[in-house]
């Protein structure tokens, strides 16, 4: 019996770390909003979503939920929930910085602020009932592509976490090709055994993303094949499969892999991702699935450029972001619009750009 016990536990430990985390950005979400209050015009309204993000943060931390002992779930519902609470107050936070440096809508943070109330008001308890069901999936969990090992499927949530945390706080803003994304629609789920993320518009679905555990299989790499196959005309997805070792066999398809739209990744327990490091496209989007947490914005690189140059042309940009021509052109009227920088040659063939003075921040009472 006592052997159990850290199992007993671990739901009530997976909801303590989470709370924890949510707690902490909800207050550096306060600290962004502080900032956003002295800077608008009529700051009333967020002011009162600065107030409602404390009483949350109050609410989170209650242990009793007794509004929701009633509920009737499952252990899936449990993991969903807690991975949709964490994920919603990762957005709030990238919401927020996207508001710092562009115009502000109310609107659009209260909406990311509600998510994070419904988010909270989602939490399930952890009942002796789902306590079992935990232990009994963590004896024997099957994942539609394999069984997963115990000792491994402790790696895999973590990894999988990582990745979570990464997407949370980072987007893909360029596309391999050039093409600027930071306008389209940034989504990303995670599931016991995967984690797939996607960059979309209304007409088309550009990027997909998906890291998941893979059972070792003789039909692997008939079945990369058929994937990759799927793919739609101009969409790329890239694949990451994540195992405690790989034969050498399926490491050698890897290394030497290459396809028009599709990526390979393999991840190997405490090691390096595996992949073919002559393709362009697979470098490109490595970092998406390598246990570096850190990673640069478009805005920081953009800001830095500024900083180095008096005045540049669309060429000069494109050049140094890695942009095409119609991505360097969508960038610079973003920023246009942002009031990040000033067009000096009204209309010329070849125009140029300076950086803008930065506003004077008006002191608002708090």
């Amino acid at each position: 019996m006592q052997d159990n016990a850290p199992e007993i536990n671990s739901l009530v430990n997976v909801q303590a770390v989470n709370t924890e985390c949510v707690v902490k950005n909800i207050e550096l979400s306060n600290q962004i909003l502080y900032k956003l209050i002295r800077s608008f015009e009529k700051p009333h309204e967020l002011r009162k979503l600065r107030k409602k993000l404390s009483n949350l943060s109050a609410e989170v931390q209650d242990k009793n939920l007794t509004a929701f002992k009633k509920k009737i779930y499952s252990y899936d519902n449990f993991i969903t929930a807690e991975n949709q609470l964490q994920q919603a107050s990762y957005e709030l936070i990238s919401g927020l910085e996207e508001h710092l440096n562009g115009k502000i809508h109310v609107k659009s943070i209260s909406i990311l602020v509600d998510n994070l109330e419904n988010s909270i008001n989602s939490r399930l308890i952890p009942t002796d009932e789902l306590k079992n069901q935990s232990q009994a999936s963590t004896n024997k969990e099957e994942s539609p592509i394999g069984l997963i090992p115990r000792d491994l499927k402790n790696e895999l949530h973590l990894y999988l976490n990582m990745l979570q945390t990464k997407y949370s706080k980072n987007r893909p803003e360029i596309l391999f090709g050039g093409d600027y994304a930071g306008d389209l629609n940034w989504k990303y789920i995670q599931e016991h055994d995967n984690i797939k993320a996607k960059l979309s518009s209304l007409l088309e679905v550009p990027l997909v993303l998906e890291a998941r555990y893979q059972k070792k299989d003789v039909r692997l790499i008939e079945l990369i094949q058929k994937d990759a196959n799927k793919l739609k005309k101009g969409q790329h997805k890239c694949v990451c499969l994540f195992s405690r070792s790989w034969d050498e066999e399926i490491k050698d398809f890897t290394l030497r892999f290459v396809h028009p739209n599709f990526v390979l990744y393999l991840y190997d327990l405490n090691e390096e991702l595996t992949f073919n490091r002559k393709n362009e496209m697979a470098q490109h989007y490595a970092c998406w699935f390598n246990t570096e947490h850190d990673k640069q914005k478009l805005d920081e690189i953009f800001e830095s450029f500024l900083d180095s140059h008096e005045h540049f042309t669309v060429q000069e940009l494109e050049d140094a972001l890695g942009l095409n021509y119609n991505g360097a052109e969508k960038l610079i009227k973003i920023q246009l619009r942002k009031g990040t920088i000033l067009d000096v040659t009204f209309g010329e063939k070849n125009p140029k750009y300076i950086k803008a003075k930065p506003k004077e921040t008006k002191n608002n009472n708090i």
